[in-house]
């Protein structure tokens, strides 16, 4: 796993980044304090046309005028003018150091790392040929799968269809489904899961073959690739 990527923009420094987030902080606190744009624009002795001008960062206030906005939303003027954070350095997987996994019949190999981004799991799955789901299956969150090569019977509720190189499904993983391979290789297909809705029972890692790794599958294959 590498990672990629810079913190902060091309030709951004922290003077314009502070100017560029002033707009939505006004707006943030505003909506904090449950004031409207007519409320804050009256204790401010602005017009509501220019407040949401501010807001919006077509216009920047002078310094009497965000002296009064940050008194009227009763906090200091730097809370109106702190930095955004900035991200984080992007995430490059290498297919071949990746491991991957078995279990349940077939192989997998995660494509985000154990520690990746929140609500979202991305697996490379491939089914062996001549495989038949045994069951369905039914998890939290949606999923979307990409079909590289071999076909492939995905069955949804009572309802079926086959999967070609280049095809791809999305459904809900609540919905029952089961997997059949029907050509004579393997089937490889891209697998990517995410979060649906906010609720804290929500599992964060949503797809049950990326669940713990190989602490709920064999041993990880890490010294080759599954191609």
């Amino acid at each position: 796993m590498e990672t990629l990527g810079t913190a902060g923009r091309p030709g951004r420094d922290r003077i314009g980044a502070l100017i560029e987030g002033l707009g939505p902080a006004i707006r943030r606190v505003r909506r904090e304090r449950g004031l409207t744009l007519e409320e804050l624009a009256a204790e401010v002795g602005s017009s509501v046309a220019h407040l949401s001008r501010l807001e919006s960062g077509a216009r920047q206030p002078s310094l009497d005028r965000l002296l009064r906005i940050a008194a009227a939303l009763g906090v200091e003027v730097g809370e109106l003018l702190k930095a955004p954070e900035e991200p984080g350095p992007g995430t490059v997987v290498r297919g071949a150091t990746s491991p991957v996994y078995e279990g349940g019949g077939l192989r997998f190999q995660p494509l985000v790392p154990e520690a990746g981004p929140e609500g979202l799991t991305a697996v490379k799955v491939i089914f062996p040929a001549d495989r038949s789901e045994p069951e369905y299956r039914e998890h939290e969150g949606e999923e979307w799968i990409y079909v590289l090569s071999g076909r492939l019977r995905l069955t949804l509720g009572r309802e079926s269809t086959v999967l070609e190189p280049g095809d791809a499904a999305y459904f809900n993983g609540l919905l029952p489904h089961r997997w059949d391979v029907l050509s004579e290789e393997d089937v490889e297909m891209l697998m990517v899961g995410c979060q649906v809705g906010t609720g804290s029972g929500i599992p964060r890692r949503l797809h049950p073959l990326t669940k713990g790794h190989h602490h709920h599958f064999d041993v990880p294959r890490t010294s080759r690739r599954d191609s």
